[in-house]
């Protein structure tokens, strides 16, 4: 079903995986169609190039004339646009299973892990980018500076963002395999971590070189089946090691070692160790692609954040800040790299829990990783495709965090009160931080036009005790 001709419906098209693998669809000539609940920027350019977009679902958006429907993971079997395929004998594609099809066509860099594998694809496809190399790529989130979150261009190379969720990166083969962690998620899929850790696993061995960061210890111990493999780290003995980090806000800098002799100081325009464990794994990647560590330094600087990872909103006196972190280990890394890049400032976050599994598995891991905050906003959970869980609630966070940290705390339940709240509460030299997979971008987004009008600058009478 993908070439150039083809006829291919996408079931929810507008999430940012799968109007991607549209782009890359009609790049290739396919005639492209789509349905979801909610039009989006995303869909409206599918539009705009020719896509037919329908809003909504139903049966009677599959043809029989169809060479294919691909699917997003949050589509069910029993959806009626999935049973309308079935019942016409068209083929029905998981999304990833298309991306690795695609990627057979090229030679290709896959790029997984739990944490930071949308941060470390834009910036090798960047590092690719600005070499010369022509690269194709598919990534999580939308990368103004590459020009969107999807490219099919001209070059050799194929980068891919490989979602773990659904267990499908085990269809994916890429020439050279990243990894950057592994940790707790995605339990509606896998059994536990040893579950996640055997996938990821399978994963690297069916591709033909591999990048490891070895910081993580789930990693480190998986690196041992893999002696073949090109480590990088901060805290152990690698490959390509990063020492002497410096943090200025927005620019982290680091000394590159590789094999223990030095190769040259690094300005990374990220902020946060995390970042730097990101551009170990895309360094060693654009190398292991044939780029030149010192011309892959010379891209890495021309990288740029992409959107919702850690993303400015507002800089007026008060730092806001937007980060997709949802897991206790992002948001610790996020909190850390504040503490690290601007010294003495009250940090303000904003959180809005993501899917009431997720909730419920690791509720409790999220005290310690608000240790670094000062004041702690916590929103109801964001469901997403998901039912509520019974005696589930965003409480479970609140009380982790009272009972691990000496932070205020306090839950909030709308947006509009988080808004209102914080205009009340906020000082000048504050840094706000929201983090969340779902809309708590509006909170501060919102409160971001407040700011710039000056007119936070007051005090609040209010108290965070109240939860």
């Amino acid at each position: 079903m993908i070439r150039s001709g083809a006829r291919v419906h996408l079931v929810g098209i507008a999430g940012v995986g799968m109007s991607g693998l549209a782009s890359v669809l009609m790049s290739l000539g396919a005639q492209v169609s789509g349905s979801d609940l909610r039009s989006n920027h995303e869909t409206d350019v599918l539009e705009s190039l020719g896509a037919r977009i329908y809003r909504g679902h139903s049966a009677g958006y599959i043809s029989q004339d169809l060479d294919g429907v691909i699917v997003s993971s949050a589509i069910s079997e029993d959806h009626e646009e999935v049973l309308a395929a079935r019942h016409h004998d068209i083929p029905v594609v998981p999304r990833l299973a298309a991306v690795a099809h695609i990627l057979q066509t090229r030679k290709s860099i896959g790029v997984t892990g739990t944490h930071g594998k949308t941060t470390t694809t834009a910036m090798i496809a960047t590092i690719l980018k600005h070499c010369g190399l022509k690269p194709s790529y598919l990534i999580g989130a939308d990368c103004p500076a590459l020009g969107g979150n999807a490219c099919l261009d001209l070059g050799d190379w194929f980068v891919a963002e490989v979602d773990e969720s659904d267990r499908l990166l085990v269809q994916v083969h890429p020439d050279i395999s990243v990894l950057t962690n592994i940790g707790k998620d995605h339990l509606q899929t896998y059994n536990d971590i040893a579950d996640i850790q055997q996938t990821f696993a399978q994963y690297l061995g069916q591709s033909g070189k591999h990048i490891l960061c070895i910081d993580d210890d789930r990693v480190a111990n998986l690196a041992r089946a893999f002696p073949k493999a090109t480590t990088v780290g901060i805290d152990v003995a690698a490959d390509l090691e990063a020492r002497g980090l410096a943090y200025n806000q927005w620019k982290t800098s680091f000394n590159l070692f590789e094999r223990g002799s030095l190769v040259d100081r690094v300005v990374l325009p990220a902020p946060g160790k995390h970042n730097v464990q990101n551009a170990l794994c895309a360094l060693a990647a654009a190398q292991q692609a044939g780029v030149p560590l010192m011309d892959a330094i010379s891209g890495l600087a021309r990288f740029h954040l992409p959107h919702r990872r850690f993303e400015l909103l507002e800089e007026n006196g008060v730092v806001v800040v937007d980060d997709y972190a949802h897991l206790p280990e992002e948001i610790e890394a996020s909190l850390r790299a504040i503490r690290t890049g601007w010294s003495n400032r009250r940090i303000i976050a904003v959180f809005q829990p993501h899917r009431y599994s997720r909730t419920r598995a690791l509720g409790d891991a999220f005290g310690l990783a608000f240790a670094n905050a000062d004041t702690v906003l916590v929103n109801p959970i964001y469901a997403a495709c998901e039912q509520r869980i019974p005696g589930t609630t965003s409480m479970q966070v609140v009380d982790a965090i009272r009972r691990d940290t000496s932070c205020s705390v306090r839950l909030i339940e709308t947006k509009d009160e988080t808004v209102r709240f914080l205009e009340d509460y906020v000082e000048p030299g504050d840094f706000i931080i929201s983090f969340g997979a779902g809309d708590v971008w509006k909170v501060t987004e919102r409160l971001a036009r407040t700011l710039e009008t000056g007119s936070f600058l007051r005090r609040a009478p209010c108290s965070i005790q109240a939860a």
